[in-house]
């Protein structure tokens, strides 16, 4: 009996690979020159790529050869919350999405020899449906209270995020518009932050606003759905809850001793957060009126401060550690080499190193070189001694 062992083509990679790199059917088909249909073909399972088409479609979208043929565990991806620019392109989140899809397989393979922290997150299932901004502020309390954090600042979100169970991305967005991004997922939501902004204060938000997205919206199904108006309501939630968290009303009420633009730089030290994001809440919790905020908001454009902060490239961003710890643990003891990684989780280095958050060439792989041994005295041939 002959059994065929060859591994078939999965449709399903072809399709990631291409909207990873940002291509659409006719751009790939363009590059690689087959038709567009012969593409969609491909992508359908309906043909597969002969060699000499798979080697082209390999050296156009820069993935190893195994990628297209592997069988990846399914992954449950719930809802994609974006913390995007309302001219976020379709495409640019098909891009992320499908990132975060590479991401899942890094996860997933990592998991078989690493115990990452657990999920550990405040049962919400006896909260009535419907978020009001009171609700949140004793949601984000009671997150603080169950972490054990009280009324203390909140030095590394990331770190934060990481140590109860959360995975956390550091990943290049490629793109201005989209700047953060969490999914529900079976067994623990991701989080994705862009490395594309860098500002240290802008990502101690952007960490609050996701974990706002997943203590708050799980009953959300495709945000695609929502109307703009729904839309703006679940991200105004979220900023709350990010604002609450970050900045918790009593203790940081007690600290506004002033409104000049001046202790606002010397909050910003001791919150971590950025002055814009104190403003507003300073006016939410009615420390300041609509007058005097529009008039530091004024100021802060007058200084070219709304753009760029003092302090915004003083401080190291927040990176997430434990990816990369996993990756360091396998290499430092000898369980994996690094092109025992890259084979086997079958994805390009270069996001196996964003995803897991390592420097750039950290699986650069080099064949040992030849050793030589000297031979013992006794064993030279005798005209070669003196």
């Amino acid at each position: 009996m002959n059994v065929n062992l060859e591994p078939k083509f999965n449709p399903k990679r072809l399709r990631e690979a291409r909207l990873v790199r940002g291509l659409t059917i006719s751009e790939l088909a363009e590059k690689i020159g087959v038709s567009k249909q012969a593409i969609s073909q491909f992508e359908l399972g309906e043909n597969s790529p002969k060699s000499v088409t798979m080697m082209s479609i390999i050296n156009t979208l820069k993935f190893p050869k195994n990628y297209f043929f592997r069988e990846f565990q399914e992954q449950y991806v719930g809802n994609t919350f974006f913390r995007a620019n309302v001219t976020a392109t379709k495409k640019s989140k098909e891009i992320q999405y499908n990132k975060s899809l590479l991401a899942g397989y890094v996860y997933e393979y990592l998991s078989h020899y690493v115990e990452f922290p657990k999920l550990n997150l405040p049962d919400l299932t006896s909260h009535d449906s419907g978020w009001d901004d009171e609700s949140i502020e004793e949601l984000a309390s009671k997150v603080r209270n169950y972490w054990g954090i009280g009324d203390s600042p909140i030095n590394n979100i990331v770190h934060l995020l990481e140590k109860n169970g959360i995975m956390v991305y550091s990943v290049d967005t490629d793109s201005q518009k989209v700047d953060a991004f969490c999914q529900h997922r079976k067994g623990r939501p991701f989080i994705f932050l862009g490395n594309d902004k860098q500002s240290a204060f802008r990502r101690q938000f952007d960490g609050g606003h996701e974990l706002g997205h997943i203590l708050l919206h799980t009953d959300i199904d495709n945000q695609d759905t929502l109307k703009k108006v729904e839309f703006r309501k679940i991200e105004n939630q979220a900023n709350r809850f990010a604002s609450a968290f970050l900045l918790p009303a009593e203790a940081f009420s007690k600290t506004v001793t002033s409104t000049s633009l001046l202790h606002f730089i010397e909050l910003k030290k001791y919150w971590n957060v950025s002055i814009g994001a104190m403003l507003f809440r300073c006016l939410d919790l009615k420390l300041i009126n609509e007058s005097r905020y529009t008039s530091l908001q004024k100021q802060m454009s007058m200084k070219k401060m709304r753009t760029k902060e003092p302090l915004d490239d003083v401080y190291p961003i927040q990176q997430p550690v434990v990816l990369k710890k996993s990756v360091t643990m396998l290499l430092e003891h000898e369980v994996k080499d690094k092109l025992q990684l890259i084979q086997e989780m079958a994805l390009p280095q270069e996001y196996i190193e964003m995803l897991c958050n390592l420097e750039k060439g950290t699986l650069n792989f080099k064949e040992p070189e030849p050793t030589v041994k000297l031979v013992k005295p006794s064993k030279l041939n005798k005209q070669s001694q003196i």
